[in-house]
């Protein structure tokens, strides 16, 4: 499983906290974890993950992008599937697929995000395969979050997965991957962040960045109010792609319309995301910032030069 930088500036996850209460709203269980009894993946899974966010984006930019509604959605890289779960909830008529090579996650998801959706085995599948595979029905749009694209690490990997999507896709489908970059994103570093009102820490390190080969080491630990530490809870050795090299790829496998969205900045801080992330060919130079990437195969959109 990856890890989303979204998290380290944390557009979506702050704003959740601030919705759950003060120092009374941490639940027993909370105030009782520890390296001993936490749950590895469901600590990932409420540190990174923003389901309803990410859902909420794919499915608003499909629609405008292509005047219809989402209902078939592969997600690659997919883990313990909560974004697919999620897209599973808001309509009866959504199906999903998900690729993923470790069966560990998928199995705690079916179980953790899936046992309360009713009906949820005939509107989802999981193939514990190689992205690269095509899907059982051509996706509406496919998605590779938290950057899990970046362990294909030289240009004809990475160029041949973008063409496996390609193939893949319905003849209007779009594919979207997430971004990160700027000046901060490539030095060594640790960045904190208390999660759900101070059950815990999570801790984004990026420990490795090497110009001349891009590639790139990070890690994420978990601190507890006991003291005790789950260092190295997971590991990433990863290629470090930047924007344009994407979009190089992205046109170099078919896709005839890349486009770039910038996540906006926090009113009541310069510093800070505001979790809004709108189409800008051009986007701002900042310390560090954080985007997607949406490519449309087929024709084009209606919206080019509207936004």
């Amino acid at each position: 499983m990856a890890s989303s930088t979204r998290n380290k500036k944390n557009k979506d996850k702050t704003k959740k906290a601030q919705k759950s209460g003060g120092k009374g709203a941490l639940k027993k269980k909370d105030r009782r974890l520890n390296r001993k009894n936490a749950d590895r993946l469901d600590l990932y899974q409420r540190s990174v993950n923003s389901p309803d966010n990410d859902v909420d984006f794919l499915t608003e930019q499909f629609e405008i992008l292509r005047g219809r509604p989402l209902r078939h959605l592969r997600e690659d890289f997919c883990g313990t599937a909560a974004l697919a779960a999620e897209f599973l909830k808001r309509h009866p008529e959504n199906t999903a697929e998900g690729f993923d090579l470790d069966p560990e996650p998928i199995e705690w998801g079916k179980q953790r995000n899936f046992s309360k959706l009713e009906g949820w085995p005939e509107r989802m599948t999981f193939h514990l395969a190689d992205v690269r595979n095509p899907a059982d029905k051509r996706p509406d749009l496919t998605c590779a979050q938290n950057f899990s694209y970046w362990c294909f690490k030289t240009r004809a990997e990475l160029l041949a997965y973008f063409q496996s999507v390609y193939a893949d896709l319905a003849p209007d489908g779009a594919f979207v991957v997430d971004l990160y970059g700027g000046p901060e994103a490539l030095h060594e570093l640790e960045e904190e962040r208390d999660i759900d009102d101070g059950a815990f820490t999570y801790v984004w390190d990026q420990q490795e960045y090497q110009p001349g080969t891009g590639n790139y080491k990070t890690a994420i630990h978990f601190r507890f109010r006991d003291g005790s530490e789950w260092e190295n809870a997971f590991e990433y050795d990863w290629r470090f792609w930047n924007l344009c090299e994407l979009r190089d790829l992205l046109f170099e496998a078919g896709f005839g319309e890349v486009r770039p969205y910038f996540e906006g900045t926090d009113e009541d801080d310069d510093e800070d995301g505001n979790g809004v992330f709108e189409y800008d060919e051009v986007g701002e130079n900042c310390e560090a910032w954080l985007g997607y990437l949406i490519s449309l195969k087929g024709p084009r959109s209606n919206e080019i030069g509207k936004r």
